[in-house]
């Protein structure tokens, strides 16, 4: 596994774009933070320098110059490496008594160096925070070095740093192995589409159970996978059923024409053998219009329809027209319908005729003498029903769906006439107009029930 792939790999490149912005929002909250701890320390080393110098200017009109110059000296000799800071000056500046050398600038509370006699260690900051006011003809001044502060803010510093690496680096980790994962799943899905490609349909992306988006996909993709290899075998076994189904055609027509030139070349009358070439190449030609029919509608979609179609005016016309076929088959045919409904629905009116027709048909060809058909027609709310029974051999439950399947013949002699795409054209013409199809068994005999949706009363 290339290690570039998973680094360029979405999870990888989302974390790290994360750890950008985590990193960017840690060092203006550190930024944030130690301003804050800053002023904060400011404030309160400021209120602790002001009252030691109020202490010291009270010792001083209370006790005299001598109490507070001793004051100063044990101030000044406080802590250690100069963190305590005290000085008296007296006229031009001159230092009376304390541990600062020069005066400092201006009066008040400053931040900032002062000239200390004790230098500060190199770990610490020379910064004091010190106030300066006059005391009679005296200045006095008070201050303590800011090593708190400076601390503080090290420490603060050193565990925002310390915390955003083991963040950030977590976070890569974290994304590092997502990415693999990702590109383990991703080289699945390619190695399945490869094969695929390369003619093997039962190649499917193993099911690990995840959640994510591409084990969503992987789940869909093999759903696609299942559909692609039945309409592949189903392409197949059409192929092969069609060239079944013509090639006996197409072997008599060729022995009757070869029967013909006989004759002729003989003198004798070939009408015959012409007449069964004919037949056999019209059973040809009805197989392809058949077929080109069946794959004309599938390729239709689902078209609107805007012309209304009776769908009793309908079927009753054929229903008559096909009880003469039955009754010289030694058939009956009959038909129900309920006479106060509307049955118009929004359909092509050839196309609902060959459903009827390939419906009454089927029941005709495929049962025996003595057959009881029924065809009834009713509604119910929306949907309009329309029910061809018969008392026929029937279909078994385990065939029922394959005998939509285009040349599909239960008969493996096909020895019964027909063009084994029937059924399959009931089930396009129905889908077209948004309707469904539904075999049953009548106990004896085959139920199909095709339902369409009405037009609105």
């Amino acid at each position: 596994m290339d290690r570039g792939d998973i680094l360029s790999g979405a999870a990888f490149s989302a974390v790290f774009r994360s750890a950008l912005a985590f990193i960017v929002m840690l060092v203006l909250f550190g930024w944030v933070a130690l301003n804050y701890i800053e002023r904060s320390l400011i404030t309160e080393l400021g209120d602790d320098v002001q009252q030691r110098w109020n202490i010291i200017a009270a010792e001083h009109a209370g006790e005299g110059e001598d109490h507070m110059v001793q004051a100063i000296s044990d101030l000044a000799q406080g802590g250690t490496g100069g963190h305590h800071a005290a000085a008296l000056f007296g006229e031009a500046d001159a230092l009376v008594a304390g541990n600062i050398r020069t005066r400092p600038k201006g009066l008040g509370l400053q931040v900032g160096p002062l000239d200390h006699a004790a230098a500060s260690p190199d770990d610490v900051t020379v910064d004091y925070i010190h106030f300066t006011g006059p005391v009679d003809d005296r200045t006095l001044v008070v201050g303590l070095r800011l090593d708190l502060l400076y601390r503080t803010k090290v420490l603060v510093f050193r565990a925002l740093t310390l915390s955003g690496f083991l963040v950030v680096v977590t976070m890569l980790a974290v994304g590092y192995y997502l990415s693999r994962q990702s590109l383990r799943r991703l080289q699945d899905i390619e190695t399945a589409l490869s094969k695929t490609s390369e003619g093997d349909t039962a190649i499917r992306i193993a099911e690990k159970g995840g959640r994510t988006q591409i084990d969503r996909i992987a789940r869909q993709m093999n759903l696609h996978l299942d559909r692609l290899s039945r309409m592949i075998e189903t392409t197949r076994n059409t192929a092969a059923a069609a060239a079944h189904d013509l090639k006996s055609p197409l072997g008599r027509a060729y022995l009757s024409l070869g029967k013909a030139i006989e004759q002729v070349d003989r003198g004798e009358d070939p009408d015959a053998a012409l007449t069964d070439t004919q037949d056999e190449l019209e059973k040809m030609r009805v197989i392809f219009d058949s077929y080109l029919q069946l794959s004309r509608i599938e390729a239709a979609g689902r078209a609107q329809f805007s012309a209304r179609v009776d769908l009793r005016d309908l079927t009753t016309d054929l229903v008559e027209t096909f009880a003469m076929i039955a009754d010289d088959a030694g058939q009956s045919l009959s038909f129900d319908v309920q006479r106060d409904q509307d049955y118009g629905i929004s359909g092509d009116g050839q196309m609902l005729q060959q459903m009827v027709v390939n419906l009454l048909q089927n029941a005709v060809t495929h049962g025996a003498e003595g057959n009881r058909i029924s065809v009834r027609l009713d509604r119910s709310q929306a949907e309009i029903r329309l029910a061809v029974t018969d008392t026929g051999p029937g279909i078994p439950a385990d065939a029922r769906q394959r005998v939509f399947e285009p040349f599909y013949r239960l008969d493996p002699s096909r020895s019964k006439p027909g063009s084994g795409l029937g059924l399959a054209l009931v089930q396009a013409i129905a889908e077209r107009h948004r309707g469904r199809v539904a075999l049953g068994d009548n106990e004896p005999g085959l139920i199909v029930e095709v339902v369409l949706p009405g037009i609105a009363g």
